[in-house]
């Protein structure tokens, strides 16, 4: 996706909530003081380029987190850092990032907010409990269905006893494995959705 093509792409996709998500990407564009999002091609086999998540569908994640009562989340991919730093201050809850591109993470560490941790690496290479939560966030972070069923497995083995919950957003491609049940779903398009599952 090229930036020139960003706005084209961004009605189409999101036609079934269009003027909603319009109002939302205003809303909380003016608050957070920051009209236009940063977008990174990586042209990357593995990994998918640095693309916000739009704001409705994060104002849906947070509704989510707060019915749940979820004290931390993790966003693997997280970019320029606009999913840590909306939850971080909408739900003030510990929040961690994990963004394997060192330029975006850079910027975000320019932003980041308290409360919040960022990690610059691979998320294979990372001990999951470390972060010490069960509320995970993938905003469509790999090219390769098998590397996010890799991770999903290496979730679903963390605290084998307790639920945990997988936010999947913009994660159209293949199939999610069995054991996650959804308990939520959000369709702006075919590529364009908000799904969360849980893990028990």
């Amino acid at each position: 996706m090229k930036k020139n093509n960003y706005f084209f792409n961004f009605i189409s996709s999101y036609r079934n909530f269009f003027f909603k998500v319009l109002f939302f990407e205003i809303y909380y564009s003016i608050r957070f003081g920051v009209l236009i999002p940063k977008i990174k091609i990586h042209n990357n086999p593995k990994r998918t380029d640095t693309v916000p998540c739009i704001y409705y569908f994060l104002h849906e994640i947070s509704k989510f987190l707060m019915k749940k009562n979820i004290r931390s989340v993790v966003d693997i991919g997280s970019g320029y850092g606009r999913v840590v730093n909306f939850i971080n201050s909408i739900n003030n809850i510990k929040t961690y990032g994990v963004e394997y591109d060192k330029e975006a993470f850079n910027y975000s560490l320019s932003i980041k907010k308290k409360n919040m941790n960022l990690y610059c690496g691979d998320i294979f290479n990372f001990d999951l409990k470390k972060f010490n939560s069960k509320c995970f966030i993938l905003v469509d972070p790999f090219k390769k269905v098998e590397d996010r069923t890799k991770l999903l497995n290496k979730i679903k083995r963390i605290y084998p006893k307790q639920k945990k919950y997988i936010i999947a957003v913009n994660n159209y491609k293949g199939s999610f494995p069995k054991y996650l049940k959804l308990i939520q779903s959000t369709i702006a398009s075919k590529t364009r959705t908000l799904k969360i599952f849980e893990i028990s």
